[in-house]
């Protein structure tokens, strides 16, 4: 009987390591199941692998005999820093509970947060929230990447979601949208290929918005076309500029045009496809200065 339960607790563990597929540091009851009532002598033998790299550094479990990842910026922690359930937090990172707003509730449990605070500018060129984040990169791209300076980095503006390749009907609404990083803030606008006006000029079924956000030193920005025409299919340019340079990114819109026809007492719709491209472009490939956006 022993036997069987043993067994039946040996093949638990291992389902549950492999179904969730998480490092065990990161799953509070599981740790407390794996570290038992209580700590016993130290064999450091039998303490479970550790990454190389881990974003947030190591520290030492609840009974100060293995090494563990420690708990990155966002992940629940234990306050009290006795690592019974969440775990502790890595350096710079301190175990707080979020203060409410006017009318919410206090979340639960608290969470691992930067002491230091305040965008910094990395090696690579890219501003960081703080100079934690910039350590956690550094550790998930395996670099030498390093704080240049306090503040964002100066830099022409960098496209962090392009445009998507759309395709839908006539009379259907649609929307591209383009979110932008730069430093300082870029100024965003959409064009149409074949025209050097910016949209959405006099026309009344095309609108453009823009706002700060979602990151700091980001603006996003959304075409919407209401209404489809099957003069609207082209290839649509998101184009943001600052006071150091210039990027844009396109994608093509493809209109498919319903065909009715009345026969034999029924009616039958055919779909056709419309792409209005440059003549000689009818392989549908984009002219050259032009390229999709990669999500």
């Amino acid at each position: 009987m022993a036997r069987l339960c043993l067994c039946v607790c040996i093949c638990m563990s291992v389902w549950v390591h492999t179904s969730l597929g998480l490092p065990p540091q990161h799953r509070g009851w599981l740790r407390l199941w794996e570290e038992g009532e209580g700590c016993g002598e130290c064999d450091q033998n039998l303490c479970p692998r550790v990454p190389d790299k881990c974003s947030a550094g190591w520290v030492q479990d609840n009974c100060g005999c293995c090494e563990q990842c420690a708990n990155v910026e966002g992940q629940q922690c234990d306050p009290d820093g006795a690592q019974k359930f969440y775990g502790r937090c890595g350096d710079g990172l301190v175990c707080q509970r979020k203060i409410p707003k006017r009318g919410r509730r206090a979340q639960p449990e608290p969470t691992c947060v930067c002491q230091d605070q305040g965008s910094v500018c990395g090696s690579d060129g890219w501003t960081y929230p703080n100079v934690c984040q910039l350590r956690e990169a550094a550790s998930r791209s395996n670099t030498t990447l390093k704080f240049t300076r306090r503040g964002p980095c100066f830099s022409v503006p960098r496209i962090l979601r392009g445009p998507k390749d759309l395709s839908n009907y006539t009379g259907v609404d649609i929307v591209f949208t383009c979110e932008v990083s730069a430093y300082p803030l870029p100024n965003l606008n959409w064009k149409k290929k074949g025209s050097d006006n910016y949209l959405p000029g006099d026309d009344p079924h095309v609108s453009v918005q823009a706002r700060g956000g979602p990151q700091r030193y980001t603006v996003s920005t959304w075409l919407q076309i209401q209404g489809l025409h099957v003069s609207d299919a082209g290839v649509y340019s998101c184009v943001s500029h600052n006071a150091l340079g210039e990027t844009s990114a396109s994608a093509q819109l493809t209109v498919l045009r319903k065909v009715v026809e009345v026969m034999k007492g029924h009616v039958e719709e055919e779909k056709e496809p419309f792409d209005n491209l440059e003549e000689g472009s009818g392989d549908g490939q984009l002219a050259s200065g032009d390229y999709l956006a990669l999500i």
